[in-house]
Parts: structure tokens; sequence; C-alpha cells
């Protein structure tokens, strides 16, 4: 058992100003957990009257000397590198660590400054022929528009300052080496968007040539590359994770994991370690960071599996609009404000996501959900569709309407997995849950049917479609739907369920009538969507037999002589299904799962519309990256493994799709984000 001196709080002459006005115990340690769990900024109460512009340096000082407090059950982060030029500088001499340290754990490589790399233009580096100035000049235009809003790992005047500077270079400089593979992945992720704003354009397909081939390069050098510890490695892994992420999963995942490690490895998790002074340096290690930690929450949310970062472990400051000439915009600007709320949001819900088992630290969903509704309060009108319906212009869509668009679809789906447990888990019908479950239910539908109504702007979903928040988009539509589908199950004939129907074909209608083929990716693939057609069919069925007095459940049953057959009708009509009868639903066997009959319809319309691969058979790998979403992703996604309804199998083997399936497991062979280990005896 810890001894009460390490458990009692430390008093702190002055506590952070949040707390102060809470009348809250504070720690020494900044940001204080309250503020972290609140995904608020800690401010020092010293600091509201201290000079705006004054240096950082100060508040470095004193984050390291709290660091160092005795006793502190907080694992020293240092390495034997750190160590070592410790107790070199402490021993008097004003020598430094002068070894290359690059093969040990947190080292560095040595560069004398006589070292010389071979003549060679940056053009040629790669292999590959790149096009001319204004070209690039366009795509890194593209990738700006295009991805930067929906991942922020830049600032961006900082960094077409150094595009253009490397542009009127003939060779790379060795410093530059890993600024060179995020520009040359800037260019690739720029020329596969290029290409999607018009299709029709005689440059799109030499266009998505190069961002294929760029992207190759990069694949193959990644662990050359990643050997360096940089910011511009860090940024790699989030770009470059997150575009795998949609056709491979499981890769993008563990580049997000390798981008996380390599940040803690640099410090990048908490400002004391870091040496810039200057604020706009500052500024992009920020915005790295936060970045980086959305992407873990987000592949935490379509795995479900708890993130990887800890936020109690993190002190990074919130990011700011600040000009080149480090002049700050208060208020921010649309586009910071939108990532300001978007990472205050994934904030919120990390006290969900990270599962802690600490007594004490985990938060009720109720709390959470109270600082979700909080969070959604004080949306300014630029952030939501409903403040900027009187400016909608009829052709043009503008950047603020896709931000809302996004946030939007984020929240909804964040509250779907926040309440997911409470609606669907350990009930045997949806309509007997208890009061304290029924605002759950009550969020779920709200959130889904919030979702399902975006179809009211179809041009701003288009636009959302031609960038890097396409398969976002497609998701959540497709939980949506699924949500929707569930609801019209459990609450068959009635005023929900009727609305809920009217959700469902809103998103159907909506993913259909968008043309296949001209994006990165179907907002919901064809067989995405025939699942929820055969979920409609069933729904339909079983009032049908309401309707009528059976008593009999129906259930979708399809028809084939052998696994090649099921598998070739995957992608047909609903013509070459057949319905069959089940047992009725007032016998059930005691020992299967309370909530097995509400989800019961939902996993077995699934398991028919996934292949039958034979015994042993191993699972086709997907195309790299560089294929085509449309064509040969969509065929990978869902349709090459086998799924009996146990959610274990789609996380621990061969998974293929993090489409947030584990959403519809009645029992999860492992932890649910919201079933918590019992404490230990003390």
């Amino acid at each position: 058992m810890m001894s009460a001196s390490v458990r009692k709080r430390q008093k702190v002459s002055s506590a952070c100003e949040r707390c102060r006005k809470r009348k809250l115990g504070c720690d020494a340690e900044r940001p204080f957990v309250h503020c972290v769990r609140a995904g608020v900024q800690c401010i020092p109460r010293e600091s509201i009257s201290g000079p705006i512009g004054a240096s950082s340096s100060g508040q470095t000082d004193t984050r390291n000397r709290q660091a160092q407090t005795p006793g502190s059950p907080i694992l020293p982060e240092s390495s034997i590198v750190d160590l070592s030029a410790l107790i070199i500088r402490g021993s008097g001499t004003s020598q430094d660590l002068r070894h290359d340290t690059s093969s040990l754990p947190g080292g560095t490589k040595l560069l004398e400054a006589n070292t010389t790399l071979p003549a060679k233009h940056w053009r040629n580096v790669v292999g590959e022929e790149l096009p001319t100035d204004d070209i690039l000049e366009d795509l890194v235009d593209s990738f700006f528009s295009s991805v930067n809003w929906f991942m922020m790992v830049f600032h961006e005047d900082t960094f077409r300052r150094r595009h253009t500077e490397m542009l009127q270079q003939k060779q790379i400089k060795y410093q530059d080496t890993t600024f060179y593979w995020t520009w040359l992945l800037v260019i690739a992720l720029g020329a596969q968007y290029a290409a999607l704003q018009d299709p029709e354009d005689q440059m799109s397909p030499q266009y998505r040539q190069l961002s294929q081939d760029l992207l190759a390069v990069i694949e193959t050098r990644f662990l050359q590359i990643i050997g360096c510890q940089t910011v511009e490695t860090v940024q790699i892994c989030v770009l470059l994770g997150s575009y795998i992420f949609y056709t491979r999963p499981t890769t993008g995942l563990g580049i997000c994991g390798m981008g996380v490690k390599i940040a803690q490895v640099i410090g990048l998790h908490r400002e004391s370690f870091w040496k810039e002074t200057s604020q706009l340096a500052r500024e992009v290690k920020r915005r790295t960071w936060w970045t980086l930690e959305v992407f873990d929450k987000y592949a935490a949310v379509a795995f479900g599996r708890p993130c990887i970062i800890d936020d109690s472990d993190c002190q990074v400051e919130m990011i700011s609009d600040i000009d080149s000439d480090g002049h700050k915009h208060v208020p921010a600007r649309p586009l910071i404000l939108y990532h300001q709320h978007k990472f205050r949001l994934y904030r919120i819900m990390g006290a969900f996501l990270g599962r802690k088992r600490q007594r004490n630290t985990f938060e009720s969903v109720e709390t959470i959900h109270q600082r979700m509704l909080h969070w959604r309060q004080e949306l300014p009108d630029v952030l939501t569709l409903k403040g900027q319906e009187g400016t909608m212009g009829s052709s043009v869509v503008k950047p603020t309407e896709i931000h809302a668009l996004s946030l939007q679809l984020t929240y909804d789906n964040l509250q779907i997995i926040l309440h997911r447990t409470a609606v669907f888990n350990n009930i045997s019908d949806i309509s007997a849950i208890s009061p304290k479950s029924s605002t759950s239910l009550q969020q779920v539908f709200i959130s889904a049917i919030d979702t399902s109504e975006l179809s009211r702007h179809p041009r701003i979903l288009d636009a959302c479609r031609r960038t890097h928040a396409d398969v976002h988009a497609g998701m959540t539509m497709f939980t949506a739907g699924v949500v929707l589908c569930a609801i019209c199950l459990a609450q068959p004939l009635t005023e929900m369920g009727s609305r809920a129907k009217t959700g469902v074909r809103h998103i159907t209608r909506m993913c259909r009538e968008t043309t296949p083929g001209l994006y990165s990716g179907r907002l919901v693939s064809e067989q995405r969507l025939g699942i929820i057609d055969s979920l409609v069919e069933v729904i339909l069925r079983k009032e049908t037999y309401m309707i009528t007095g059976r008593t009999t459940y129906p259930g979708l049953h399809i028809t084939s002589t052998n696994s090649e057959t099921v598998s070739s009708k995957r992608g047909s009509s609903t013509a070459n299904r057949k319905i069959a009868p089940r047992p009725s639903t007032t016998e059930s066997d005691p020992s299967e799962p309370r909530n097995a009959r509400v989800l019961e319809p939902i996993q077995e319309v699934f398991r028919q519309h996934f292949s039958q691969p034979s015994t042993g058979a191993n699972l086709e790998p997907q195309d790299s990256v560089t294929g085509n979403y449309g064509s040969h992703g969509d065929q990978g996604a869902m349709g090459t493994f086998n799924w009996d309804g146990n959610m274990s199998a789609l996380v621990d083997s061969g998974l293929v799709d993090a489409s947030q399936l584990w959403l519809w497991a009645d029992a999860l062979a492992f932890d649910s984000f919201n079933d918590l280990a019992p404490e230990p005896a003390e």
C-alpha cells in the first residue's frame, strides 16, 4: 500500500485559475488533472496578470523543478544519454557529450561541421521525375485545402517558406532530410486530392500516377525515415498513417503508434522538454502533438480499443492563431477555431477512451456526456451549420461549412460511442431499459437522426468527400444507419421507430445519389449499403409479422450451396436472399446473454454479408495504399474475413476493417469502453 506521504496532495502556493474559481485542490504539476479531463487550458494564476509576450523559459524552468519533486511517484522521463550528459555538465567541465549516440535510446547522431553529403539535386533523390515548380506550388495548395484543414500538423506560413527555400536550392542539407521526406509526402497527398477535384481534367491521371509513385517510395524508405527523431518524422507518421488507415487500418494503426512513441522520445508531449524559445517553433510542435493525439483517439474509436496516449501525462498548451511574424489573432480565425474545438472534444472523450483503472480516476458516462453537451453549446455560429444557414450560397461551399459538417459528424459519432453500452448491453428489450439509461437511448437516437439529416446539405457533403475527411464521413454515416436500424427493430410500430426509418431512408438515399468512382472512396460502400438494405428488409418483415399477429421472429438467410456461392452473391441484390423464420422470441436459452435478442438481427445480417473462406485459408492482403480507394479498397474492406458474431475475431485475427463494427457485439471477448475491471482489495 502506498504511504500516506506519497498519496497526500502536495500543496502549492497558487492554484491554477480554474481550480481557484471552483475552490478545488490543485497539484504542482501543470496542467492539473482536472483541467486535462475537462479539455481546457490549465492557466497558472500568476500568469493571468503577466505580460502576454513573456518568454516561456521561466515556465519551462518551473515545470522542470516540479517534475523533480522528491517522492513523486512518476517515472523519470530521461534516458541513459540524458543522464550521461547531466553527469558531464555537473562535473564542472565545459565539455558536452560529443559522441555519436544514435544507437542508444534517446541518443542523437553527431554531425561534424565538415561532413559532406553526396552532391545530388533534390529532384533526383527519390528516383522519380518531379513536376515543374509551378505545378509543385499547385500541389502544395491542394494539400492545404484538402488535408491540412482536417489533420493540421503544419503552420502553413512556415511550411511554405521552407518549401520556397528548398525550390531555390540545388542540394539538400543533411539537417533538412526529414523535412524533404515530409515535403514529398505533402506533394503526394496534394496530387491525390488534386486528381479528385476535377476527375475529367487531363492532368488528373498524371496526378494520380505521381501520387502512387511517391507514396510507394515513401513506404519503401519508411524505416529509414523514422530513424531520425524529429518533429517532421512525427508529422510523416500522422499523415501517412491516417492515409493508409482507410485501406489498411492495422498498418495505419501501427504507424500511429510509431508516431506516438517517437513523439514521446523527443519530448513532444511535454512542453517542459522543449528547448525552443521561438513561439512559432513551439506552435508547430503543439499542432503536431494535438493532431497526433486526435489520431490516436480516432483509431481507438474505430477499433474499439483503448488509446495509447495518457492525457494526464501530457503538458501541451492549446494551439493558437499566430502569424509568421509572431502576431496572434484574438479571437482565432475559423480554421484554428475548428481545430481548437475538435481537440477539446477529443480530450473530453479521452477520459472514456483511455479507460484508466486507477481508483477514482474513471469519470462516469453522465459526467462526460454533460461536458460534451456543454462543449456543443459553446460552439460559435461559424462552426455550426445552423449558424451559417443564412449565409449559405447556392454554388460555392465555404471552408467553414465543411468544418461545421465535420464537427457535427464527429460529435454525434462520439456520443453514439459513449452511450452504446447503456443502450444495447445487458437488456433483452430496449423498451424496458431503466430510466437512467433512457438518457443514453435518447442521445443515441438524436445523434443518429442528426447525422441522417445532413442529407439536407448535399453540396457540403460532396465537397467534404473530395478531402481527407471522406472515409470519416462514410464511417459515421454507416454507424448512424445501423443504429437507426437497431432502434427500428427494438421499437417497431412506434413514433421513435417511424422517425428512425425516416433517418435510414435519408442515409441510404444520400449515399446512393453520390456518383461512385469519382472520389477517394465511396461514401458508404456497396456492401455496407447492402447490409443496411438487409436490415431494412428484416425491419419490414418484423413489422409485418406484428401487424398480422404472427409470433415467429423473422431472420435473414442466404441460400447457397457452398462458400463460393456466398462470396459471389456478396454484392448481389436482395432478390437473391430469402427470409427464413426463426424461433419465437419468447423462448430463449437462459445461458445466452440477456441482450442477445436485441442485437441478434444485426449480427445475423453482418454474418450473412461476410464471405466464408475455406478452413485454414489465409486472408487476402489488401492493396497498397497507392491503389485506388474506390475500386480496390472497397473490395477488401469488409469481404475477406469470416465473422460469426464474435467481436474478438475482428480485433485479434485478420482485422481488415476499422468501421466501428465492435459496436454490435453482444459479449466482447475484450473489455468494452465501459467495463472496468474490479479494483483489487488493498
